[in-house]
Parts: structure tokens; C-alpha cells; sequence
């Protein structure tokens, strides 16, 4: 039978002590994250058993396939945003590989900011994601308002910005997205962006 990977839920309690964003902010969006990984998890178990069973052409088992992307998706967007944030940030945008490489395409890593902020005060609920396009060797800011839809093919995320109210609704009001942007970049690790594929 065949067996459908599964998802092992990474520690990152060294988020605690990020700048403005609270610890228990953390705690609770920590939780949320275990449970698309518990979720995702479930779903591959499930689909498993169906096919396993030859049960892979009923629509339970479709329906299920379609699930599995948001769930899985849930778990890869929640890890790259936590991994691309550390108490106080680390490193300097503007300085860092990622600075001096926005800043050849956007003329500055202000300008790039600029941009990425507008697409992060967009109205809604989803993320807010700088990708490389590594076909065209070119930086593209978008919005997802989904975890499985609207992502570009081929693309490597590099920032990556929750933008669902449960990154912020604990320690401030839904209302206050514009107060957590400026606490997100307060904690950006451009190191860690760097490391990513671009």
C-alpha cells in the first residue's frame, strides 16, 4: 500500500521575547499551526485507508485530495512565516543578500517595503508573500487569500506575511493590522530569508 508522507510539527519557542508581539500571541498561533499538522496528518491517513481500499475515484476521496491542500498548505505557510521571524529580527533588510537584490529590481529596498506593504493592507484575510520567480530571475509581491489557491507555479516563497487576524487578535484589535506590520518587520530574520532560494 502506498504511504502518503506525513507532517512533523517543528519547535519554535525560541519565538518567545519577539518585539511587540506577545508571547501568548505566539502560544495561541503556535496551536493553530499544530493543528493544521494534526489535520494534514489525519487527511493522509484517511486517503491511505481509501486507497488502500480502491476507493480513489469516489467523490469522498476527491473531496478529501482537495482538503489536503489547504491542510498542508496551512503547515508550509505557518513554518516559512515563523522561521522568517526572531526576537528583535536578525540582520538589516536594506544590507542583507535579499536587500541588495530587491534593490537592483525595485531601485531600493524601501520601494520594495512600499510595495509589500500595499499588498499586506490589502482588504481581507490571507498572506501576503514576496516570491522569486526563478525563470524570470525577478522578485513579485502577492496576495493569497487562500492557503491552496493562488500561489504561482514554479515561484519560491521568501517573505512570507500572515495576514489572517490570528496573527495579531490576541495582543492587539482586528482593526490594528497596520500596528502588526510594523511589529512583523520589527522581527523579520533577514538571515533566515536569505537562506531561502533566490
Amino acid at each position: 500500500m502506498s504511504k502518503l508522507p506525513r507532517f512533523t510539527a517543528k519547535d519554535y519557542t525560541a519565538l518567545k521575547g519577539l518585539q511587540a508581539i506577545s508571547d501568548e500571541q505566539i502560544t495561541v498561533h503556535l496551536a493553530l499551526y499544530n493543528g493544521y499538522v494534526t489535520r494534514s496528518n489525519k487527511l493522509a491517513e484517511q486517503l491511505e485507508a481509501m486507497l488502500g481500499d480502491g476507493k480513489s475515484a469516489t467523490a469522498e476521496y476527491q473531496e478529501l485530495k482537495r482538503r489536503a491542500g489547504w491542510e498542508n498548505n496551512g503547515v508550509i505557510l505557518h513554518e516559512l512565516y515563523f522561521e522568517n521571524l526572531a526576537p528583535g529580527g536578525k540582520g538589516q533588510g536594506g544590507e542583507s543578500r535579499f536587500g541588495q537584490a530587491i534593490a537592483k529590481q525595485y531601485g531600493g529596498f524601501d520601494a520594495w517595503k512600499a510595495d509589500m506593504l500595499g499588498v499586506a493592507k490589502m482588504p481581507g484575510v490571507g498572506w501576503a508573500v514576496t516570491y522569486f520567480d526563478p525563470s524570470r530571475k525577478v522578485f513579485d509581491n502577492f496576495w493569497i487569500d487562500r492557503h491552496d489557491v493562488g500561489h504561482p507555479a514554479g515561484y519560491v516563497p521568501v517573505v512570507v506575511l500572515d495576514l489572517w487576524e490570528h496573527a495579531w487578535s490576541v495582543y492587539l484589535k482586528p482593526t490594528e493590522r497596520a500596528k502588526y506590520l510594523e511589529d512583523f518587520f520589527a522581527n523579520v530574520s533577514w538571515t533566515a530569508v536569505d537562506k531561502r532560494g533566490f
